[in-house]
């Protein structure tokens, strides 16, 4: 009887652990995540300040693919722009995934603690 319960409380507690591993690489993904996307604000920031100090008529390129297009500084910083908005947004939604995530590796580790202390000596 003690043997089987040993055995269904070590693959619980292997179960258990598993799923902490897998939830904690995912949190640690997250936040390589949110460090690229902050890498890229600062870059599209320094970009959008380089080019606010250009005059207007300066003539600018915007790289599509392999190649180079014409376009006026406005349009250039009204893109940097939407980029900025658009990698905060991300930011949010991964944070967001992230403090759940962490939720859920607590809880496991509780759930670990608690088969531990309920294992019979």
């Amino acid at each position: 009887m003690a043997t089987t319960f040993d055995q269904e409380l070590r693959k619980a507690f292997q179960e258990l652990q598993g799923k902490m591993i897998e939830t904690t690489q995912r949190v640690k993904l997250a936040e390589g995540q949110i460090m690229q996307l902050r890498r890229n604000i600062a870059h599209a920031k320094l970009t959008d300040q380089e080019l606010a100090s250009l005059p207007q008529d300066t003539k600018t390129y915007e790289s599509i693919g392999r190649m180079f297009v014409l376009q006026p500084v406005s349009h250039i910083r009204k893109e940097l722009s939407e980029k900025l908005q658009s990698n905060e947004e991300k930011i949010k939604s991964i944070e967001a995934n992230k403090e759940y995530l962490q939720k859920s590796v607590k809880e496991h580790e509780d759930n670990i603690r608690e088969m531990l202390a309920s294992r019979p000596k």
